[in-house]
């Protein structure tokens, strides 16, 4: 029997549950699927950029309970040098897994229907309507909101190959940390460049870190089988990597890999469904070294929310995101590119010798531009 409800949302990252967060404030009944049974880890920097870090504060986040680690300096490794440099602005680090259960729980007690361990088989549109086949039934939601990540959802929303090298997303989580290895990590993040790929290391809690590369997939021939040899054959270069194979102890057996990262897509508003509004990273995917990932998928949840709240088409919400979401793209992914370019390493290194505040030029560069309307929403 198909059980009917306005509006669904499919997916509770920090995209789905600001998304149904934000109509429960406006009083939009909605029910949120996911289809874990609780927050688990992702492949994520776990890097909160300064709008995020503002909205999740308007929410009261409890950020000593989350332990997050506070960053106002940069610390970038290449080609065995290393140059230290402050940010434009203070950002945060906070494990996604403590982040997304807070958030959905959040959400629950602000009156979200969240159904959790509920996997979305199929989405069929209907004329009027969106047929759902769940692992927990079946549903028809006039309004959709997905928000699964940053892979196609089979017919209901595909996408186009992605443009460039293909990528692999590789995170390992540290604890047991040395002194010497927090001194360093204290209130810095580090940016590490490397012959095809580059990544980052982050404090995500008083005792914990995370290493998250994007890596091009031939590197990663002969290290499948060890959570750490891959760090292993980078640290001779990247004395921060060495530290943190020194100083700490791996969390996993084995790293944790997402392939086939689409880079630079984002949706088009005149592709945009009736009664489909999509957000996060299945709206647009931004370059990782940007740290504006959460904050995008936050923003965009609020403005789907927004358009939703005022019946408006979902053209004009993907109009809007995409006008967010290009703002980044067209400054991140050329750079995004080069970063996996053998050389780029030396290049950039002496670029920054020659001019110190290119990377702070760069990180205030690539935020998050919210529509005045977003902000303070929820």
């Amino acid at each position: 029997m198909t059980e009917a409800a306005a509006v669904f949302v499919l997916g509770a990252g920090p995209a789905g549950t600001m998304a149904a967060l934000t109509l429960a404030r406006v009083g939009v009944a909605c029910r949120l699927l996911e289809r874990n049974t609780a927050a688990t880890d992702k492949v994520c920097g776990e890097f909160l950029s300064p709008e995020a870090v503002a909205r999740l504060t308007e929410l009261d986040f409890p950020w000593a309970l989350a332990q997050a680690g506070t960053i106002r300096q940069v610390r970038v490794e290449a080609v065995g040098r290393a140059v230290t440099m402050p940010l434009p602005f203070e950002a945060r680090s906070v494990s996604r897994s403590f982040l997304d259960d807070w958030m959905l729980n959040f959400a629950e007690r602000a009156g979200v229907q969240v159904q959790r361990g509920v996997y979305v088989r199929d989405v069929t549109p209907m004329s009027d309507h969106y047929e759902l086949r769940t692992t927990g039934g079946s549903f028809a939601a006039q309004t959709l909101v997905l928000a699964t990540g940053k892979h196609a959802m089979a017919r209901l929303h595909p996408r186009q190959p992605a443009r460039g090298p293909s990528v692999v997303g590789w995170k390992m989580n540290f604890h047991n940390m040395g002194s010497q290895l927090q001194q360093a990590l204290h209130e810095t993040l580090g940016l590490l460049f490397f012959a095809g790929g580059y990544g980052g290391v982050s404090r995500v809690a008083k005792d914990a870190l995370t290493v998250s590369l994007l890596v091009q997939p031939h590197l990663l021939a002969g290290h499948a089988a060890d959570g750490v040899s891959f760090l292993q054959a980078l640290a001779p270069r990247l004395p921060l990597l060495s530290l943190v194979l020194a100083e700490s102890m791996p969390v996993w057996d084995r790293a944790k890999t997402v392939a086939n990262l689409p880079y630079g897509h984002c949706d088009k508003a005149n592709q945009a469904q009736r009664g489909l509004f999509v957000v996060g990273d299945q709206f647009a995917v931004l370059p990782s070294f940007t740290g504006t990932g959460i904050s995008f998928a936050m923003a965009s949840g609020a403005l789907a929310a927004r358009h939703v709240a005022t019946s408006s088409p979902s053209s004009s919400y993907a109009q809007e995101a995409r006008v967010m979401a290009r703002k980044v793209l067209r400054r991140a992914l050329p750079l995004h590119r080069l970063l996996q370019r053998p050389t780029f390493a030396h290049v950039a290194m002496a670029a920054l010798g020659f001019v110190p505040n290119l990377l702070p030029f760069i990180a205030k560069g690539t935020r998050v531009h919210e529509p005045k309307f977003v902000k303070g929403l929820v």
